[in-house]
């Protein structure tokens, strides 16, 4: 397996890439690690399974996405995307500007046939079956249709089977309340349509669900996605300083409490740890790409690399092939006159 790293992507570009790499690369000796950019400032590790590919351009995090990815043909985000178009890689993985990965993708890999618009699916801590919900859209997609929703859906769905191991994932979509008569008139026709899909379709949950574990895939437009997305880090961000503040703040008997539990609350930070989680693979495209968050630490280039890895094993593409293949029975025929214009 090959994996390509765009390592001049991201906020701490290249040196947390270049350190999340070399992690990566020695837990993995049999993974072939592809480090793109300017070999000036891109230093292979000394291992055997690394070495570095020349690009002379970068994307910047703040540059128009489109054109960016059309104007810099030399870019390291657009050389991973031709290694991976050309059989050269089997994934790539990105920190860089997240739309210019959207972009990028559609450009060079195009769509899945029949799959109208491609969608960033983040994982979630969750309780239930397996501790992980997964969001999709969660950025990709800040206007969506009804169609758009039901295909989230679908590929959510496989991605749960094949990398979560749920054989039945239930699917919600999420709204303001579980009432049939809430919602918008996007979610309120996607509900209608996917009531009639092959899923295992709960009907409409909360934001609290995404973390309750009564659903393994909740479905929204990327608008909202990216924001639940957001919002979650800063609450997880909030409530770890909020514990430590009133740690600092207490008596002796509460300082030796919390002493005494600090193996657990290391284990609950971990969980709520957005580096833990790797990337967010984009589900839908002719390709495995995974973005990473534009602030990825070292740990989470590492896992958003294992991410990859373990998203080319499962062999997903085939799957996500074969649902949205499935899914034509039920979904309505123009959307797939339409997946065919957009192509």
């Amino acid at each position: 397996m090959r994996l390509a790293l765009d390592a001049m992507g991201g906020d701490h570009a290249p040196e947390a890439n270049l350190e999340g790499a070399a992690l990566f690369a020695r837990e993995n000796p049999d993974v072939e690690l592809v480090l793109v950019g300017d070999e000036a400032r891109v230093r292979a590790p000394r291992l055997t399974n690394v070495r570095v590919r020349h690009a002379t351009q970068v994307v910047a995090m703040d540059e128009h996405a489109t054109a960016a990815i059309r104007k810099k043909k030399d870019s390291s985000l657009r050389v991973c995307f031709e290694l991976l178009k050309a059989g050269e890689a089997d994934a790539m993985v990105s920190a860089g500007n997240s739309g210019a990965v959207m972009a990028g993708a559609l450009l060079v890999l195009g769509r899945i046939p029949g799959v109208e618009r491609p969608a960033f699916a983040a994982l979630f801590p969750a309780l239930g079956r397996r501790g992980r919900s997964l969001l999709l859209d969660a950025g990709a997609n800040v206007d969506c249709k009804p169609t758009h929703l039901a295909q989230f859906a679908v590929m959510g769905d496989a991605y749960v089977r094949k990398l979560l191991g749920v054989a039945r994932p239930r699917v919600g979509l999420l709204s303001n309340g579980e009432e049939d008569t809430k919602g918008t008139s996007l979610t309120r026709e996607a509900l209608a349509l996917l009531r009639k899909s092959n899923l295992e379709f709960r009907g409409y949950v909360e934001g609290k669900d995404i973390f309750s574990g009564e659903v393994e895939v909740v479905v929204t437009d990327g608008f909202t996605g990216n924001v639940v997305l957001k919002a979650s880090e800063g609450t997880a961000m909030a409530m770890a300083s909020l514990v430590r503040s009133a740690v600092e703040k207490s008596g002796l008997s509460e300082r030796l409490g919390a002493l005494l539990l600090k193996p657990t609350l290391a284990g609950l930070r971990k969980m709520v740890d957005y580096a833990e989680y790797g990337g967010a693979p984009l589900l839908g495209v002719g390709g495995v790409a995974v973005v990473a968050h534009g602030r990825s630490n070292a740990r989470a280039i590492q896992k958003a690399l294992e991410a990859a890895k373990q998203t080319v094993e499962a062999e997903l593409q085939a799957d996500l092939c074969a649902g949205i293949e499935r899914a034509r029975a039920w979904l309505p025929k123009r959307a797939e006159a339409r997946a065919a214009e957009e192509a």
